[in-house]
């Protein structure tokens, strides 16, 4: 139901995946995602958000790469955060200049309504995401989904999601009080369908909480 959008920023052009509210206009959503890339699953992610009515912004993050395996992703994601030698010039500056002009891009859009947005980040996009949210007063919400951000960027309200069993996020760091959850017997990724990780009733359980909190926030 989404569609592909261009925007021109100070890193270039950028793909995103736009999917405006079913009711437009609908709350700004910005969708950060994981170190595979924009792939499928974001994209159904946002979908989704969007016919809960919300208007959602995906960037593309990797210029068309996406990645399946573990392997790839982590010498991938590696490779960006050296920041020098990649032909196509990624590094986190740009990624992050990217963000930013996501944002801008999502708050002026047609189909949001309302002068602050939220973020949703996914392991690598909550670095970035945290950032800019930390920077800007125009971030009223921020979900990190397995990312490694514990509390609310700057003044933006906050929800966690994190998994028990996670290689990459430490659980114990999570305090589990309403705010940050620690889903039992999950693993990292857990929220994503075409990962083995995934676990279909801790997902509909996070994302009813992620629903809820968004539309506090945010309005409905």
């Amino acid at each position: 139901m989404g569609e592909k959008t261009l925007i021109h920023d100070e890193a270039g052009v950028t793909d995103a995946y736009l999917a405006p509210a079913l009711t437009s206009p609908g709350p700004p959503i910005l969708l950060l995602h994981a170190w595979w890339g924009l792939n499928e699953t974001i994209r159904e992610f946002a979908d989704r958000l969007a016919r809960d009515g919300f208007t959602v912004l995906a960037p593309d993050l990797f210029d068309g790469t996406v990645l399946t395996t573990i392997e790839d992703a982590e010498s991938f994601t590696t490779s960006i955060e050296q920041g020098e030698g990649r032909p196509d010039g990624l590094n986190p500056d740009r990624i992050m200049a990217r963000v930013r002009a996501t944002l801008d891009h999502l708050l002026s859009h047609p189909d949001s309504r309302g002068e602050r947005a939220g973020i949703i980040a996914l392991s690598f996009g909550g670095w970035y995401g945290s950032h800019i949210a930390a920077a800007r007063s125009d971030v009223a919400a921020f979900v990190s989904i397995y990312s490694d951000v514990f509390e609310g960027p700057g003044g933006a309200s906050y929800l966690g999601h994190f998994a028990e069993q996670d290689p990459y996020i430490d659980a114990t760091l999570v305090a589990d009080n309403g705010t940050a959850h620690v889903y039992a017997g999950t693993r990292h990724w857990f929220m994503e369908p075409d990962r083995p990780e995934f676990d279909a009733a801790a997902t509909e359980l996070a994302y009813a909480r992620t629903v809820e909190f968004l539309l506090e926030h945010l309005g409905g």
